[in-house]
């Protein structure tokens, strides 16, 4: 099972995972805190949608996957190398992000338009979303790793996921259910704690601690999980 696989690999490279992951995490999470003072709406709905996250994950999502492949490599692993090589495509990245939060806005924009048609829009859109992931799933190592064109690179994905999208998706959902579980239990600690202390602290935990630290790394879980699926496609081992 590639889940397992990739929990151990988080495990083991847990250290250089949050070198790379927790610098740009907590830059979100201290923008976040910033939006939250505001009393714009379109800022606050940005905050919702967690925009800030998805706009600067490129600077560390192609870095870790880059990361990783030296790790399964002859090279000698390193920082410098892992941050060089990922953010080369750091556009085509941040294509894919912006195109997953032109997809969570359209149930908002929609439901403003017609809010009789609010839930069904957003049904639509969640299986229109899980076609795209089951399709697209590889686009993050595809083109991180792979020298190719739009075209080419979204047949390069299809191709490799072609025959596996069904055990792709239970997979995931067993990974996000994991995640969810252990993201619950540690904020209902955190919580706890920034209850007892109160004041400041307790924005300062939720924001930095928990949106800047913690759902980043289990973020992270992801990404390791989909380019270690990616190796398995390819039909390469670590």
């Amino acid at each position: 099972m590639v889940l397992t696989k990739a929990l151990e690999a988080y495990g083991k490279y847990f250290k250089s995972i949050a070198i790379i992951v927790l610098p740009v995490g907590i830059l979100v999470g201290l923008i976040l805190l910033e939006i939250s003072n505001s009393r714009n709406e379109t800022l606050r709905l940005m905050m919702t949608f967690n925009v800030p996250g998805w706009l600067l994950s490129p600077l560390w999502i192609g870095p870790l996957i880059c990361g990783l492949s030296l790790y399964g490599s002859e090279q000698e692993f390193s920082y410098k190398t892992a941050v060089h090589k990922g953010l080369r495509p750091w556009w085509k990245l941040m294509t894919v992000a912006l195109i997953v939060i032109g997809i969570k806005y359209i149930p908002v924009v929609v439901g403003e338009i017609y809010p009789q048609l609010q839930m069904l829009i957003l049904l639509f859109t969640w299986v229109i979303a899980t076609f795209l992931f089951a399709l697209y799933v590889f686009i993050w190592p595809v083109l991180a790793l792979e020298s190719r064109g739009p075209l080419e690179t979204l047949r390069r994905c299809a191709t490799l996921s072609k025959g596996r999208r069904v055990s792709i998706i239970f997979e995931f959902i067993a990974l996000w259910l994991l995640i969810y579980v252990v993201s619950f239990i540690m904020m209902i600690l955190l919580g706890e704690v920034a209850n007892l202390i109160g004041g400041m602290t307790s924005t300062y935990i939720n924001f930095i601690l928990i949106m800047g630290m913690i759902q980043p790394m289990m973020y992270a879980l992801i990404v390791v999980w989909i380019y270690f699926y990616y190796l398995e496609c390819r039909g390469d081992t670590l």
